[in-house]
């Protein structure tokens, strides 16, 4: 599979990401805009306007020397926007929905420009799971600033692609025909320790034993030479290596390295503060009338709403006093007693409303946490190296892989691949505890650009599709 990979760029999170850089490239936050450009906007179907979300930009004189690079100008800045809350797909509401913006010059003076507050729109569907930046927000703040700024460098890789043979006669052909004409051999059995338990099972239980299936081969008989060949056979045994390559790229990416204990968590006001705003905008609130919500989960009562008001104050309260506490601080076993109190009120408040009655991840919101308190506190780096590590991206093989942070090389999607022409000019992954990217299910967003407007110049061109699992 080797003559069938590419270079790509990838981007990865700088951690901690309290280092002092002079990157301009970014992530999420605010940004570097010259008032030259206006802030990207869409114009719904009912006569409203909201701003797109800011999600990127990159300096284009960081980038890595690789050849697609050679595509872009080699100095100025790119910004990319999005309509990122949509549960629709982008192309639903045509190119507005989406914006890729250029500028020439140096963009390191400009002060980062703050989202419009009618930036970070989110749709008012009950029935769709909120990303982790809307889920985290203040829910009495505007909705604009959705995403934490993280700081960026770059990372030339190899990304495996479907292999795309010109003939018959491609010599890159003859190693996937050599494995197809060769007969499968048998797999050699062992003779360890569990071959020994099995044999003795044998010997005292009358009934077969359950044993793992020997892995069978996938064709049931090999092609006695190669006139015998398909190029579906090819085809198919090399989307075999291309998925066996990508699992091994993404095995075990979910396991973080560092167990944090769980009656330790939340573990600064930080913390706590994300997840009693989690449990508050899960009531929609200000985005919502509460009767709304209350009927869409099932059962709305006066009797009901009494108990909401009241819990409603006692939230807000504690945040109120959390915050007076410095965000950074370290929780006491009583006060996380009172936090973790709240939250059970509303699980129990939910579910007697009709709805599931869940509890937040109390471990994701301090790995969310952590990228914003970082960057505002960076002693905390020294006096907490236990949480440094468990918020470390590297820790997430699933930012590593074909589905991570990058720009160029093979565009093989969730649902879709790139066009022959087309240039993968962007793609974001998940990315819950950095930027707070969530894209649907754990999806990706990806810019895409045919390589005639890239060689124009026309950004203006740049087609951007959300894909979900």
């Amino acid at each position: 599979m080797r003559p069938h990979c590419s270079k790509s760029i990838r981007l990865d999170r700088i951690w901690p990401p309290d280092q002092t850089t002079r990157l301009l490239s970014q992530i999420g936050g605010k940004p570097n805009l010259p008032p030259t450009l206006d802030w990207p906007t869409i114009d719904f179907e009912d006569g409203t306007t909201a701003s797109l979300d800011f999600l990127a930009q990159i300096n284009l004189e960081e980038l890595p020397r690789i050849e697609a690079r050679d595509a872009l100008p080699k100095s100025g800045m790119l910004y990319f926007f999005a309509l990122s809350q949509s549960n629709e797909p982008l192309q639903s509401y045509d190119s507005v929905a989406w914006r890729v913006l250029y500028y020439p010059g140096n963009a390191a003076d400009l002060p980062g420009r703050a989202a419009p507050e009618d930036a970070g729109w989110m749709i008012d569907n009950l029935g769709y799971s909120q990303t982790p930046a809307s889920q985290y927000r203040n829910p009495d703040a505007p909705t604009g600033e959705l995403f934490p700024k993280c700081t960026i460098r770059f990372t030339v890789i190899d990304v495996w692609d479907m292999p795309q043979f010109s003939g018959p006669d491609d010599p890159r052909l003859r190693p996937f025909e050599d494995a197809l004409v060769e007969e499968p051999a048998e797999p050699e059995r062992s003779h360890g320790i569990a071959d020994v338990i099995r044999d003795l099972w044998k010997e005292i239980n009358p009934f077969e034993p359950k044993t793992e299936k020997v892995p069978e081969t996938v064709r049931s008989r090999a092609p006695q030479n190669r006139a015998d060949i398909e190029l579906s056979d090819v085809n198919e045994l090399a989307h075999e290596c291309l998925s066996m390559l990508r699992a091994e790229e993404q095995e075990n990416w979910y396991r973080s390295r560092v167990k944090l204990k769980p009656e330790s968590l939340p573990y600064h006001v930080e913390d706590a503060v994300m997840l009693l705003n989690e449990v508050r905008n899960g009531w929609f609130e200000n985005i919502l009338p509460i009767e709304t919500v209350l009927a869409s989960h099932g059962k709305y009562s006066d009797a009901l709403l009494q108990p909401y008001n009241d819990w409603k104050a006692k939230a807000v309260a504690l945040t109120q006093d959390l915050i007076a506490m410095g965000r950074e601080t370290r929780l006491s076993p009583e006060v996380r007693g009172k936090v973790l109190d709240v939250l059970e009120q509303n699980r129990l408040l939910e579910k007697e409303a009709g709805a599931w009655g869940s509890h937040p991840d109390v471990e994701s919101a301090l790995r969310a946490s952590l990228t914003t308190l970082l960057s505002d506190f960076p002693g905390i780096a020294e006096k907490e190296p236990e949480l440094l590590a468990a918020g470390d991206p590297a820790n997430e093989l699933r930012l590593r892989g074909y589905l991570s942070h990058r720009m160029f090389g093979s565009g093989d999607g969730i649902q879709s691949d790139l066009e022959d022409d087309d240039v993968l000019l962007l793609q974001l992954c998940s990315d819950c505890d950095g930027p707070r990217f969530m894209w649907w299910d754990l999806g990706l967003i990806q810019f895409r650009i045919k390589r005639e407007a890239l060689q124009a110049g026309r950004f203006d061109l740049a087609v951007a599709e959300i894909e979900g699992h």
